[in-house]
């Protein structure tokens, strides 16, 4: 039967070690979204190692290439042991308005990169600027992954390991980018 046929429990079951993973990193990006703001506004997160960020904002460009170039030219995903990738892949939830989730990816892990990029090369209000840029797009790309890890187990009933990654590295990235995004949004408010 199509997914479409399928209670939640059978579409959570066509993977269940997938799926089972897909809901701990859901678990964890929603537990993030939770503590990280209430962590800012005691003073306990700080930033996170400067040096991650484009490591982590590069291996997501990556990632994200990968996934939109198998959404857009219908080739098959080297998936891995666990999951199917293929069938997220090919799901009505793979592309928003004709484009591909992937290309979206891309698109955010640049911004995000490039705010990181003009916080150590520009001054001032530019670099404030380029400071809370990269944290907003780690924050609007957290609460969107989490979105979509969301659909993974529960309404298509498959996994893709590479949009997991991709989940967990946004997570990182919120993690690492929030405090210093916010202290630039309280600085850009102040006089």
């Amino acid at each position: 039967p199509s997914s479409d046929d399928q209670s939640v429990a059978e579409r959570f079951g066509n993977d269940p070690v997938g799926n089972s993973l897909a809901v701990l990193v859901l678990v964890a990006m929603v537990a993030s979204l939770v503590a990280v703001p209430l962590l800012i506004r005691k003073g306990r997160l700080g930033a996170g190692r400067a040096w991650a960020v484009p490591i982590l904002a590069l291996i997501g460009i990556g990632i994200s290439i990968y996934l939109g170039s198998v959404e857009a030219s219908g080739v098959d995903a080297v998936c891995g042991p666990v999951g199917d990738c293929n069938a997220v892949q090919q799901s009505e939830y793979a592309s928003i308005l004709g484009l591909p989730i992937g290309v979206l990816g891309v698109i955010g892990y640049a911004v995000l990169l490039g705010g990181w990029l003009v916080a150590r090369l520009a001054g001032g209000r530019i670099a404030v600027f380029g400071i809370f840029l990269a944290a907003a797009v780690a924050d609007g790309g957290s609460l969107f992954s989490t979105y979509l890890t969301f659909l993974e187990p529960f309404v298509i009933g498959a996994t893709c390991l590479w949009c997991l990654t991709s989940a967990v590295i946004i997570t990182a990235l919120l993690w690492t980018t929030a405090a210093p995004g916010w202290a630039a949004l309280r600085r850009v408010g102040s006089p």
